[in-house]
């Protein structure tokens, strides 16, 4: 007989142009080569960063179908209740989430074994969302995201403190409950 296991997905994805492939933070994309064509991606566990590539950054900003999107704090805050609702209504539990002007961080527990699937429908909603709020339609969101399973008390935990400890937090997610960062800081 096996005993259930604890589970969390803990969830990350960019605000729409923030992290552009070429950035000197480093990226996995293509590397435009000056004379034409590209190094393919290095997309496995354990493989280098590529980072500061000029002509790929530019390449990848030509390519732009919107603006680079910063969140103000009432985007961060809708985006947090968004979140909240869209997992509330399937019965899922957000332990903590973090918006950022640039990005979002959630620890989710109680929905499917499907990374890629509660992305898509948490940042689906919270595009919704954003889109009624601001009373225009424009991609919030950087396509793709990151999905990392967690399986024990000890992973989930790290991870519900790692996203705890996020710098430059505009709204929060505590236990399904969103709120604004009263002094967000700098």
């Amino acid at each position: 007989m096996s005993e259930d296991k604890p589970f969390a997905l803990h969830i990350t994805w960019t605000c729409y142009a923030t992290w552009l492939p070429g950035d000197r933070r480093g990226y996995v994309s293509n590397t435009i080569l000056p004379g034409g064509g590209f190094l393919p991606k290095q997309n496995a566990p354990g493989a280098p960063i590529t980072t500061d590539d000029a002509l790929t950054r530019q390449m990848a900003q030509t390519l732009q179908k919107g603006p680079t999107v910063i969140l103000s704090i009432e985007q961060a805050l809708c985006v947090a209740r968004s979140l909240v609702e869209a997992a509330r209504v399937r019965g899922w539990r957000i332990l903590r989430g973090a918006v950022m002007a640039n990005h979002v961080h959630v620890v989710i527990m109680d929905c499917p074994d499907d990374g890629p699937a509660v992305r898509r429908i948490l940042k689906g909603n919270s595009q919704a969302a954003l889109s009624k709020a601001t009373g225009r339609r424009q991609r919030w969101w950087t396509a793709g995201g990151s999905d990392r399973y967690k399986h024990d008390p000890n992973a989930i935990e790290a991870a519900v403190e790692y996203v705890a400890r996020q710098s430059k937090m505009l709204a929060q997610i505590i236990d399904m409950q969103a709120s604004i960062i009263e002094c967000p800081p700098g």
